[in-house]
């Protein structure tokens, strides 16, 4: 019998493994010599990895290298795909389908590039190493976070999703580490120096580490400092630092910030953090679940049995398609909205319970659009979140 080795692509179905060699096979074809010239023809590359805030750092790295100057491409990845260059905003075509070598098709597109900023669109540790080695070979590569999202892909817990992000990193390259928590802090740098890399860590002061997207805005000055740039100045980080800053949206029947964007509960946390300071304020969670998003849900049982338990939340309501297997495997009451419940009842039923609500889980789907837009038509003021009322922080400028 001969053993032949597969590469450690974290996979734990059939399904998957044929994903993982289809992927394989149908990329791979579109990165091939002309590329690999084109990407040695760019003075600056630079990977954008980790979990929240990928395309926010990619965007402004796009703008800042373009304002000096530099023959500039950027591609965002995401719901609404798009690249930017020298300023011009384009849509990336897609069939329907996320295929990674429309990274090369758009980087051809913009030829003569000086600087290329590429966001990892990779949602497993195989094809996250293949845009890194394949599609973007990065001088740097900035981390900016590890989170609990894509479990089902990159890991079961946020060491799992560490390792692989860790292991996508192409050996010898300057990764600047966003990630904050010490102990994954450590586990990653072990992990990147075993391949050979060069690690830079992002490092907030103090009184900016509770800001939502610190380790994005402070990462900028890393990632500049890495590719010889100069740092941009401190007005400029603080109006960054200010513009990732929620607000409650204030309606006639009370508070509700829409923080589903956020996805992850880690990120979540932040933001509601952010929102209620050190007052104690009880939050009314409303959480969007999709059934396709198992380990997504997993973690919001978990983290919405931890507000409840410390007392930070006193009922959890919930919609989607996956609301009824949340609900059923909870160790706590929730309400449950069918599809045939409009977002208006939904929002007058938990406003009705006199706390702030905010609204989490996940973003993309027709339930949510229509939430939004009924939150946007109801809003008659906003109230800034309590941390900027903190004696040292920045205000929105």
């Amino acid at each position: 019998m001969t053993v032949r080795w597969v590469p450690d692509v974290d996979v734990e179905t059939v399904a998957a493994l044929v994903e993982w060699a289809t992927t394989s096979v149908a990329n791979a074809l579109g990165a091939g010599p002309a590329h690999r010239r084109r990407l040695a023809s760019i003075d600056t590359r630079i990977a954008v990895s980790g979990v929240r805030g990928k395309s926010s750092a990619t965007r402004w790295l796009h703008d800042v290298f373009h304002r000096r100057g530099a023959d500039t491409f950027a591609k965002i990845t995401g719901d609404e795909p798009v690249t930017l260059h020298n300023g011009t905003e384009r849509a990336v075509e897609r069939d329907g389908q996320v295929r990674l070598y429309e990274n090369e098709r758009e980087l051809r597109r913009a030829a003569g590039a000086d600087v290329a900023i590429v966001e990892n669109q990779g949602i497993r540790q195989y094809t996250t190493r293949l845009v890194n080695e394949s599609f973007v070979k990065p001088d740097v590569l900035f981390l900016i976070n590890v989170r609990e999202d894509h479990m089902d892909t990159m890991g079961r817990d946020r060491t799992a999703i560490a390792r692989s992000l860790a292991r996508s990193v192409p050996a010898g390259t300057t990764v600047v580490n966003g990630e904050l928590d010490p102990t994954l802090r450590s586990y990653l740098t072990a992990e990147l120096e075993r391949r050979d890399a060069t690690v830079r860590h992002v490092d907030p002061p103090a009184w900016a580490a509770a800001f939502p997207g610190a380790e994005v805005v402070y990462g900028l000055n890393e990632v500049l400092d890495a590719v010889g740039e100069p740092p941009l100045p401190p007005a400029d980080v603080d109006r960054k630092l200010a513009a990732m800053l929620p607000e409650w949206r204030v309606l006639s029947g009370g508070r509700v910030y829409d923080a589903a964007s956020a996805n992850d509960v880690q990120s979540t946390e932040v933001v509601r953090q952010a929102l209620v300071g050190e007052t104690g304020t009880v939050v009314e969670p409303l959480v969007n679940l999709r059934a396709d998003r198992r380990g997504r849900t997993a973690s919001f049982r978990r983290y919405l049995g931890t507000l409840l338990d410390d007392g930070r939340a006193e009922r959890i309501h919930a919609v989607g398609d996956g609301r009824q297997v949340f609900a059923n495997t909870a160790e706590f009451p929730v309400a449950t909205y069918g599809p045939d419940t409009t977002p208006a009842t939904v929002l007058d039923e938990t406003l009705a319970a006199g706390n702030p609500v905010l609204v989490m889980g996940n973003t993309v789907t027709e339930f949510m659009r229509d939430l939004q837009a009924e939150i946007e038509t109801r809003t008659v003021d906003r109230e800034p979140p309590a941390i900027t009322r903190r004696e040292q922080v920045v205000h929105r400028q």
